[in-house]
């Protein structure tokens, strides 16, 4: 029987069970109402107190954030209002929050749930130093609208209630359902959001729609969005050793740079940057989110709630590129012929060069990607008897990136002088010998097809139970069971034109889109449709287009239960409540894809069990009204990234890099410890907090550089690159379990209200964190070991927002920084790679025309702050992507 038809028929049985059990009790206790939970808030001064409120009231070291009114979440984005909270950073795309590290640990060790059930989105970059479509566990906040929800709960410390697997954290987010609110309510906005670098305006529409019957309730929300968004700037592929041949280099070149080029080996090579890129990415993403709630109460001790959720993010790109990547390039491999004429090293770097004899190319890149994302899930609440409370979840949900048409155009111009200087500014300086202008220069040289797909899914199945004690103390207690599926595949296929009398003439134009400046290019789709014309290409690729290593399935089947004693006791004239708990889970995976074996590539399958006890203790001592001190221990789990499991090995011929996977590889296991003392008054709300996570072994990449004949792979894999043979050197990329890891830091939060002003200054509030982090691990570079902090963490990062808010009119401004951080291991014989630190600034406004009609201005990234992706100290990628303004109106009833 298939697990999917299985886990649903035995969920239905339990279902049943507990309705017609808690029918009975409702007959036997008639009086025995329940309180419907009523989410209440009305501006962002409000939601701020409310949230402290919850927070105080919580056993562990949870933050929530809470919309300022319905359908009215405080940012446009789910990732920029969670980096509001302390301890929680963003990474940024397209100009949006994209995914989130928590307490210094990167995107993969937070787990996000939402109504509930663990779920997983998955979308791509444009850019391709960001990764393509990416097979991780990082979930991905770009999908949704945040006016979908009405709620979000950051669990910072672990409790054995919560799943396993976010050793960082859990993120809930909850969607609104009609037992929220009281009657008949709803509410509409609409806004026109606009980009200054791509000087287009888009849509921004929501809507809400609620009702109560007695006893049922229905509600339904739409939010919809479109926006075309701009990445322009500059990028290498990466840094990377070469030498150069003494045909390579001219007489005219000074002595001590031509010495160490020719003649230095090993770890004394010279760097050179790759590619040196001029580019922008133009990006018109589209959002849908619709949600939808029933709920019944036909009894006092029983409840059912259904929901749905749906979610479309499409993203049409079109990205254009000049760079030294023609047939004879200057891309870190010194090629016959080149000619190096002038050339300055600074430290181990050559931060300018002059070439003659080169090659340059343009890529016309267009792709249509969508992601879709569903879930449905069924919550029945039922109270058993006066002591015994029960609940079942049963949920399903499923995730699908499809990118059928990614499409390049290359054109070449041959045998030009070209220099690059890096010695005086942010990024690469490109001199060119021609008008790169003219199309006349430029020739078709190749184009390429792609098609990517990948599929995430979830079954889960859970049941928990609380018996209540007469002294307000309980004991809870649960099972789950949960099924997770992941496939997928990359399909290339490539046709070079260069030196082929049937190649079609492409169809040149100026670049369209904004960029550091203009050239001649490939129109992308007037030339494909010559290309097409011919046979020798088309974009319906089969299974024998498969990328090695891509064609890859996860599946995990996870069984958990868990006991939980909440207690509460007086002691000294204090409170004291928490808990303690131990989860007990066991995994059973099974990792399948291409291997390879030595003799060849082989489909091979990897099963694997393992299993854990995870204890958990909660205290919270309420010292007075107004103060808390808090002490947290536990231990959790973070499993590793799914491209990390895989049965296959990756080969990319452009950038010379093979990246292979570990189904062996072992789970992270970490010991946190937190404390935090807290005050709440009116007016002030404080926290002060400490954390600490050892880690008994985490993950890194081993990286080896070698001649691709010596990595075992099959020749074929290169794809017939001329510039690309079995000599040429590849960079090999492994996960492996790696030595333990520490994280540590400190986090501080405040809030206040100005009361004590006098006059209208009372509208004035704040609220403010800091965190302050830091943590060690160990990673391999070419052999070498090399003590680094944790991917993901940035030892500084806080956020800051005043504001002024009356009940008709209200103003805020928000700064949030991040210090620079790695996100993980380099390559190219880099050590790491990274990001420098950020600064964004955004601004809202508003003004009630009455109780019912608002209008809103705001703006987002005021500075224009630039992106600077880094390996080691040179750059990588250097970005910017506009302000965004907006105008809105809304009206709720």
């Amino acid at each position: 029987m298939n697990s999917r038809i299985r886990i649903h028929k035995v969920a239905i049985g339990v279902a049943s069970a507990l309705t017609l059990s808690a029918q009975v009790m409702a007959e036997q206790t008639p009086d025995g109402a329940n309180a419907i939970e009523q989410i209440v808030v009305k501006g962002y001064r409000s939601s701020l107190k409310e949230s402290a409120a919850m927070k105080q009231q919580a056993d562990t070291v949870t933050e929530t954030i809470l919309a300022e009114d319905i359908a009215n979440f405080p940012d446009l984005n789910l990732a920029e209002s969670l980096q509001r909270i302390s301890g929680v950073t963003i990474s940024r795309d397209s100009g949006e929050g994209r995914q989130i590290s928590l307490r210094g640990l990167g995107p993969n060790f937070t787990r996000t749930r939402v109504n509930g059930l663990e779920a997983l989105f998955t979308t791509d970059s444009g850019i391709d130093q960001r990764g393509s479509a990416s097979r991780t566990r990082d979930f991905d906040f770009s999908v949704f609208a945040s006016e979908l929800f009405n709620r979000i709960d950051v669990h910072k410390s672990y409790d054995a209630s919560l799943d396993e697997g976010g050793l960082a954290g859990t993120v809930d987010l909850h969607t609104a359902r009609p037992f929220d609110y009281a009657g008949f309510r709803g509410a509409v906005s609409t806004k026109a959001i606009y980009n200054d670098l791509n000087s287009s305006t888009g849509p921004r529409f929501a809507g809400l729609l609620s009702n109560t019957w007695g006893d049922f309730g229905a509600l339904v929300s739409v939010a919809y969005s479109q926006v075309e968004t701009i990445e322009k700037g500059y990028h290498v592929w990466s840094w990377r050793q070469a030498n150069f041949g003494a045909d390579n280099v001219a007489p005219s070149v000074d002595n001590a740079v031509a010495e160490r080029l020719i003649n230095a080996s090993g770890a004394d090579r010279v760097f050179v940057p790759r590619a040196n890129n001029i580019a922008s990415w133009h990006n018109d993403r589209e959002r849908l989110g619709i949600t939808a709630s029933l709920q019944w109460q036909p009894s006092a001790t029983t409840k059912w709630s259904l929901d749905g959720l749906y979610g479309k993010l499409s993203n049409d790109r079109i990205e254009n590129q000049l760079s030294t990547a023609g047939t004879n390039a200057f891309t870190g491999d010194v090629n016959a012929g080149q000619l190096l004429v002038d050339g300055a090293i600074v430290g181990d770097d050559l931060m300018y060069a002059s070439f003659e004899n080169l090659d340059l190319r343009t890529e016309s890149k267009v792709s249509y990607g969508e992601t879709a994302f569903y879930q449905l899930s069924l919550l029945g609440e039922f109270d058993l008897t006066d002591h015994l409370r029960a609940t079942l979840l049963l949920g399903t949900s499923d995730s699908d990136f499809d990118q059928p048409i990614h499409d390049k155009v290359f054109a070449e111009a041959e045998d030009h002088a070209f220099s690059v200087d890096w010695r005086n500014a942010a990024h690469g300086q490109n001199t060119y010998d021609f008008d790169i202008t003219d199309a006349s220069q430029w020739s078709l040289m190749r184009t390429d097809v792609r098609e990517d797909r990948i599929e995430n899914g979830y079954d889960i199945a859970q049941t928990d139970w609380s018996w209540a004690f007469d002294n307000s103390e309980s004991l809870d207690f649960g099972l789950q069971f949960k099924q997770y599926e992941s496939s997928g595949y990359e399909r290339r296929n490539r046709v070079d034109w260069e030196n082929d009398p049937t190649a079609p003439e492409a169809v040149f134009q100026l670049t369209e889109i904004p960029i550091l400046r203009p050239y001649a290019i490939a129109n992308n789709q007037a030339t494909f449709e010559r290309v097409e014309a011919t046979g020798r290409i088309s974009r319906n690729l089969d299974a024998s287009f498969n990328r090695p290593g891509t064609v890859y399935q996860l599946a995990e089947d996870t069984l958990a239960v868990y006991a939980k004693y909440n207690f509460f006791r007086e002691l000294a004239g204090m409170d004291v409540r928490g808990n303690i708990g131990v989860r007990w889970y066991e995994t059973d995976q099974t990792s399948s894809g291409e291997v390879n074996t030595g003799e060849g590539l082989e489909y091979v399958t990897f099963n694997k069990s393992y299993d854990d006890f995870l204890p958990s203790l909660n205290i919270a001592m309420d010292l007075s009204d107004e103060w808390v001190l808090r002490f947290g221990a536990n231990r959790n789990i973070s499993r590793p990234a799914l491209n990390q499991l895989r049965a296959a090995g990756q080969v990319g011929v452009a950038d010379t890099r093979i990246a292979a996977g570990n189904p062996n590889l072992q789970r992270f296991v970490a010991d946190s410890f937190d404390s935090s003392l807290e005050y709440y008054s009116e007016d002030l709300r404080f926290a002060l907090g400490v954390f600490y996570k050892d880690m008994d072994s985490f993950i890194v990449e081993q990286s080896v550089t070698m001649p691709y004949a010596q990595t075992g792979y099959p020749l074929a894999f290169l794809e017939f690159d001329p510039r690309v043979n079995a000599q040429t050197e590849f960079t090999v990329n492994q996960p492996i379990n790696g030595d333990g890891a520490t994280v540590h830091g400190v986090e501080l939060a405040l809030q206040a209200d100005m009361t004590f002003l006098p006059g209208a200054w009372q509208n004035l509030g704040f609220a403010a964190n800091l965190t302050l982090a830091d943590g060690e691990t160990t990673l391999f570079n070419e052999g070498q070991a090399f003590e680094v902090t944790p991917p993901g963490l940035s030892e500084l990062a806080y956020n800051i927002t005043v504001y002024y808010e009356t009940d008709i009119w209200g103003v805020r401004l928000s700064h949030a920084y991040r210090d620079d951080f790695i996100a993980g291991e380099g390559e190219s014989q880099n050590v790491v790679e990274g990001y420098d630190d950020t600064s964004f600034l955004d601004f809202k406004a508003f003004y009630n025309l009455s109780e019912a009609l608002q209008l809103t201005v705001e703006g987002n990234n005021l500075t224009d702050e630039r992106i600077r992706q880094f390996q080691d100290n040179r750059t990588q990628s250097y970005t910017t992507s506009g302000r965004n303004f907006i105008v809105g109106m809304s009206y709720k009833f």
